[in-house]
């Protein structure tokens, strides 16, 4: 398929998955949301983190690491950049919020829940220590998850996403996960994966058996994202899948240079995307790295069967777990932050427990951040409501002729 349709059906998809809830438009609007509430935010003052840019209750998951253990920790870090502690902060509290309904809380007991999030990362931060989340420390639904993904192995993943024709492995185009590409597009990610393979010990494992557009996630869809299977280590069940992700530039780093933060150069958008992950992370995940292909930045990294994303179905209904699932988000925050304390101009593990531990916290950021992330919940819902309701929102789409539907749970 030409990458002009197939951005025009990764829109459609887009709005139809934006439209499900306030939480999922949420999602997908992090440029409008900075638009307009950075400025109110930079009023509060903090000391300056690598931040993750997009924090929301779905960008946490598990992950291997490159010790190959698996890990559970935040994830996505396409808007990864350097600014004030509190834009994390507010962008995650503002989603608890707008999640209530998915929660099935009222909204008063969604802000309670946002405050015991926020008490944590600020305890976790006053301790100075940053720590981690894998199988054996984690509990409730996170602990759940990590046991989940114990049982799953490569063979379960290369059975989901492809199938044997004829003795030799493809991908599947049946699930809603990926999308047939032309063959120029298709040529120029071979292309890439051969350089790329060229300077490995064996280039051998990155030979490319079939390439299409990946459809994951919300707020890039429409962007160039391929799947790639490999030859791996051979074999029956020895293929590997491999995630390409265009990285065209950070919407809250340019939000930031507009209020005059200026951010650390970097050689690339995929280089920012990879260094600051791999900094925050407890642990490097297994094959992280950038390339070009052609004249794009993407990053490169391997689709694991033991990688998973917590959603908010799994945080409904018990109180217990859904409370300590928040505040193991709250740690994870912390603990990446300080993990990349003093990097790059960034607080010092000092300043920041001088910070969280201060007596002034809850004063003058605490309430206030609260306060903000509220009003940012109102005014996202009522966005929301208005966007449901426009002649541009998904039912339209869906009504006119000849519109091919996609399917995704991705």
């Amino acid at each position: 398929m030409k990458r002009k349709n197939i951005a025009t059906e990764l829109a459609a998809l887009k709005q139809r998955k934006m439209s499900q809830s306030a939480f999922a438009w949420y999602r997908g609007t992090a440029p409008d949301f900075y638009g307009q509430w950075l400025k109110p935010v930079l009023g509060i003052a903090a000391p300056s983190v690598w931040l993750n840019g997009d924090m929301h209750l779905e960008n946490f998951g598990t992950y291997r690491g490159d010790n190959r253990l698996t890990y559970f920790d935040i994830g996505d870090f396409d808007d990864a950049c350097r600014g004030p502690a509190v834009i994390d902060l507010l962008r995650f509290l503002t989603g608890i919020i707008l999640a209530a309904p998915e929660l099935g809380l009222a909204r008063k007991e969604a802000k309670g829940l946002a405050a015991y999030g926020l008490e944590r990362y600020r305890s976790a931060l006053a301790d100075g220590k940053p720590r981690w989340l894998e199988r054996r420390t984690a509990r409730g639904a996170i602990g759940e998850l990590l046991t989940d993904l114990e049982r799953r192995s490569q063979a379960d993943l290369l059975d989901k996403r492809t199938v044997v024709k004829g003795g030799e492995r493809r991908l599947r185009f049946d699930t809603g996960k990926a999308i047939r590409l032309e063959g120029a597009e298709t040529d120029a990610v071979r292309s890439a994966l051969r350089r790329f393979a060229k300077r490995r010990a064996h280039p051998e494992f990155f030979d490319v058996l079939d390439v299409a557009q990946r459809v994951a996630g919300l707020g890039a869809l429409g962007r160039p994202r391929y799947v790639a299977l490999i030859k791996g280590n051979g074999g029956k069940d020895g293929q590997s899948l491999i995630d390409l992700k265009s990285q065209p530039g950070s919407a809250l780093v340019k939000a930031l240079a507009k209020a005059g933060h200026r951010q650390p150069p970097f050689a690339s958008e995929a280089e920012r995307v990879v260094k600051v992950e791999y900094h925050l992370q407890a642990a490097a995940p297994a094959f992280l790295t950038e390339l070009k292909i052609g004249a794009d930045d993407f990053t490169f990294r391997e689709l694991q069967p033991d990688q998973d994303k917590l959603e908010i179905v799994h945080l409904a209904g018990d109180a217990a777990r859904r409370e300590e699932a928040i505040g193991a988000m709250g740690d994870l925050m912390a603990w990446a932050q300080l993990r990349a304390g003093g990097w790059r101009k960034s607080a010092t593990i000092d300043n920041l427990m001088a910070w969280a531990g201060g007596s002034a916290w809850s004063r003058s950021c605490a309430r206030p951040l609260l306060a903000l992330a509220d009003s940012a919940a109102r005014t996202s819902n009522k966005s929301w409501q208005k966007f449901t309701s426009s002649k541009n929102s998904c039912t339209e789409i869906e009504r006119k002729p000849g519109r091919r539907k996609i399917v995704s749970n991705a």
